[in-house]
Formats: structure tokens, sequence, C-alpha cells
């Protein structure tokens, strides 16, 4: 079950003074245990390769003993941010954050949002338009045509459902007249594992999990969500932007998926600063750098109160997508206190 606003409030309160310390003592001790980080997306995907890269280079400035990663992708990744809500806001559980926590408060999936966390958010990666390298499929144009003379018969792998590389394979159906059938795969590792095995003839999927592929030839690109063409491993992607004409997407772009790490509010502020400092020291690190550039990230390094603001803009334009473009919203903006991108 789901855990609600309501939940947190009452959760952990009293476990976080647990060791009856001062807290500044009590922040100089930490971490005083191996730090758990629950991840919303399975191995092999933009989340979980980037998301690792980051916070294995953060464990030697915290001087933890430990980082543990637990696969809590279940339900979309809902059982990692349920897991979270439920430990005492002690600062030694993260959430190996992904988009997934933006779309689920409109589709009534969760009640709580970003505003029940503190991010630190690291980077992401765009989505594309992926198909097999022998695909006849040479160009984005020549992909369209073909679901369009086969209404009902091509299928597109992508994450899961209310993902932001899920919600741009509706968008296309909705904006563009296209009849195909979405499935939706655990992440972005077994979403391109389902197109390379001929499950599905293309994907909607971030580059990160295709970037050896692509590079192998064994994967062709054929449009990123980006503003302009996108020149990345060795390869240069047309811009969706060559064959749709949204303005909102055009102001919008590019749209990507994100990775970094959360902790559920009510952390003492000394030990969140601790986090603070490990993070600026991580992305900043040369060997993230390289992961950046290897792995087709668009490097954010937002620190804690960027990755809040960027949180809460991000999760205005999931709900709009779900709500004005998808129609599919459970909950309206007006519900749940989302600003509108439209008015703005």
């Amino acid at each position: 079950m789901s855990f609600t606003r309501r939940h947190t409030l009452g959760i952990g309160a009293g476990l976080a003074g647990s060791a009856f310390l001062p807290r500044l003592a009590m922040a100089q001790e930490w971490p005083t245990r191996p730090i758990t980080i629950a991840m919303a997306a399975p191995a092999g995907g933009a989340t979980d390769l980037g998301t690792r890269a980051v916070t294995e280079l953060m464990r030697q400035p915290l001087g933890a003993r430990a980082i543990a990663f637990q696969d809590m992708s279940g339900a979309g990744g809902v059982q990692a941010m349920d897991y979270i809500l439920q430990q005492p806001a002690t600062g030694h559980f993260w959430l190996g954050a992904n988009d997934v926590i933006e779309a689920y408060p409109s589709l009534g999936r969760i009640d709580y949002d970003w505003r029940d966390f503190d991010f630190w958010m690291s980077g992401g990666t765009s989505c594309a338009i992926v198909v097999p390298g022998n695909s006849p499929y040479e160009s984005f144009d020549q992909w369209v045509n073909a679901v369009m003379e086969k209404p009902g018969e091509v299928a597109i792998a992508s994450t899961p459902s209310g993902s932001l590389w899920s919600n741009a394979a509706v968008y296309l159906q909705k904006q563009m007249g296209l009849d195909f059938r979405l499935a939706n795969y655990a992440g972005g590792g077994p979403t391109v594992r389902a197109v390379l095995a001929g499950e599905t003839s293309c994907a909607s999927v971030g580059v990160t999990p295709t970037v050896n592929f692509l590079k192998s030839g064994e994967l062709r690109a054929l449009a990123a969500w980006t503003p302009e063409a996108w020149e990345v491993a060795g390869t240069t992607i047309p811009s969706i932007l060559d064959y749709v004409d949204d303005p909102i997407l055009e102001a919008t772009l590019p749209w990507t998926n994100i990775h970094g790490i959360a902790v559920r509010k009510g952390v003492d502020e000394a030990i969140l600063e601790k986090i603070d400092a490990a993070f600026a020291t991580a992305v900043n690190d040369p060997s993230m750098v390289e992961v950046y550039d290897s792995k087709a990230f668009f490097p954010f390094r937002a620190p804690r109160q960027v990755a809040n603001d960027m949180m809460g803009k991000r999760t205005a334009l999931q709900a709009y997508i779900i709500e004005v473009i998808l129609g599919t919203a459970v909950k309206t903006r007006d519900e749940l206190g989302i600003a509108k991108i439209e008015d703005s």
C-alpha cells in the first residue's frame, strides 16, 4: 500500500534522535551505519548508471562505511518511494530517484510528491526513438509512415507507464495521431534489451542505456527530445522539433529523465549539509565528468535547493503533459497544488 503524506508526518520523528545525543554531536558522528539506497529503477538504465556513479563518489567524503543498493523498482518505483517514507529521518536511507515521482501524483498512484523529499540531482539523459541497426526505418519520417500504414500493429517498448519516456511515446500518439501498441518495461535497461531481443521493433527510451549499442551500430536513434540535433555516441540524432510543431514542447526541451538521490523530509539540517558537501565533491570529480560525457548525460549538478525547485518545475511539466496533452490525469493540477506551465 502506498504511503501518504499523513503517514509520513507521524513516522520516525522520535527515532531521528534515538541516540539521545545533542543534534550537533549526532551530525558530527553521522553516518553511524551504512547508507541504504532504494533504487526506483532497475539495473542497466540511466537512473541506475548515474546514481551509482555519483553516490559511490560520495562515500569517502561522507565517511560512510558502505553504500548498499537495493532494487526496489516494483510498481514502477513506488516500492522505493514508499520504503524511504517508512524509514526514520536519520539520513541513512536514500532514494535512488527517477522521474516517476513527477508523474504519479497526477495519475493518482501516490498520495505524496516531491515536496515530501529533499533532492540532489546529478544529471539526466534525453529521450529518443530508437530502432535496431538493421531496421528498415532509416529516419523518423519513415518510422511514422510505417506506423500509419499498419495502425495498431507496431509495438514500441518504453519504461513504466507514467514515466517521461512512456509519456513521450503517448505524446506522439496524441500529437501526431499515431496508433501503435505501447509495451512498458521496468526501466531503461529492460526496454533496450527488449528491442535488441526483437520483442518490439522500436523504443521510446533514454539515450544513456543505448550508448554502447549506438556506437556498435546495433541500435539507431531516429529523433531525440532535444531543442536541436544532438551529437552523441558517434552519431547525430535529429531533434523532435524537426517533426512536431508545438510551442510548449519547444519551450520545455530537452525532455530528460533524472538521476540523483533524495531523503525524506525531517532529516537534521547539519546532516543535510554533510550530504550537500559530499554531493558537490562527487559531481565535480573528474571521473564523474567522464561519466557525464561517456553516458550521454546532461550534467545538472543541482544542489539541494536548486534540485528541489527543479523537481517542482519538472512536476509541473509532467502534470501538464498528463492532464492537457494525454488527458489521463486522475487528479488535476488544481487539486494537487501544481503550477500551470501554460500560464507562465
